[in-house]
């Protein structure tokens, strides 16, 4: 039992000094313990608000690189393998999606010149009852990308195929397509070559005459099923997709083939 004696003499004046609040003699054991645990917890106190302040500055950082980036412009030809959408598991890259960036630049760029000649941008930042002109044209863009996306799967499943005829068609709309790129020099802005573009309108192509095919087995003209037609709504209701917003709103439409010079 007198080998248990000191431990029961420190444990009975821990007790002591607990409830009877009485202070450890400086340079005793327990005066050491005592300081030694207070300095441990006090280490721990601190190191725990270093750590909540480290985890605080990281959340702050990683928010600001996202918002920076969810308003960094795209540079086009830097970000062609980024996904801008997914539909059925397919996914489609700005490199596929460039001949809409440029078709619809195009189009909205006639009216920009009807608005005003002497300066064609004024018009991309116009607000109608649908939002700005340029987030318009960025949404009427991607609606006819997921459009075809969806009936050239469909030609897939069909198991259709372009005939020599349609082929020599879709050579020839390349060719014009592709110049008027060159021509003015959007080829190099997009970053795309005429390979990707044959490879987009090819799939076009497939996509039109899966929609003939669908429009006629319902009974209904082949417009009914294009991208902004209710029947083709429904239709799309039925499929999975997604569309990559921060790559997509990153895309300054009305600046990515255009100069307004």
């Amino acid at each position: 039992m007198e080998k248990y004696l000191p431990l029961a003499l420190i444990i009975a004046s821990i007790i002591n000094m607990v409830y009877n609040k009485a202070d450890p003699c400086k340079g005793s054991v327990l005066y050491f313990l005592e300081n030694k645990m207070k300095f441990f917890l006090e280490s721990i106190k601190k190191f725990k608000y270093i750590w909540i302040l480290v985890i605080v500055f990281a959340a702050m950082i990683y928010i600001a690189n996202e918002t920076r980036l969810g308003r960094e412009e795209i540079v086009y030809p830097e970000a062609l393998d980024e996904v801008v959408a997914t539909v059925e598991g397919q996914d489609i890259t700005l490199r596929d999606f460039a001949v809409y960036v440029a078709h619809e630049e195009a189009v909205v760029q006639e009216q920009a010149i009807v608005y005003d000649e002497e300066d064609t941008r004024k018009y991309w930042s116009v607000r109608t009852k649908e939002g700005f002109v340029n987030q318009v044209a960025r949404n009427e863009a991607m609606s006819m990308a997921i459009h075809d996306e969806l009936f050239y799967q469909l030609s897939l499943e069909l198991e259709l195929t372009l005939t020599e005829e349609e082929l020599k068609e879709l050579e020839n709309d390349v060719n014009d397509f592709w110049l008027d790129l060159v021509d003015e020099g959007k080829d190099t802005r997009l970053g795309i070559t005429r390979e990707d573009v044959y490879n987009t309108m090819k799939k076009i192509a497939c996509a039109e005459k899966a929609q003939f095919i669908y429009a006629g087995m319902n009974g209904v003209d082949f417009s009914d099923y294009d991208y902004a037609k209710e029947e083709f709504l429904e239709f799309l209701s039925n499929y999975e997709y997604e569309v990559n917003e921060k790559v997509l709103n990153r895309i300054d439409f009305g600046d990515v083939t255009l100069t307004h010079e």
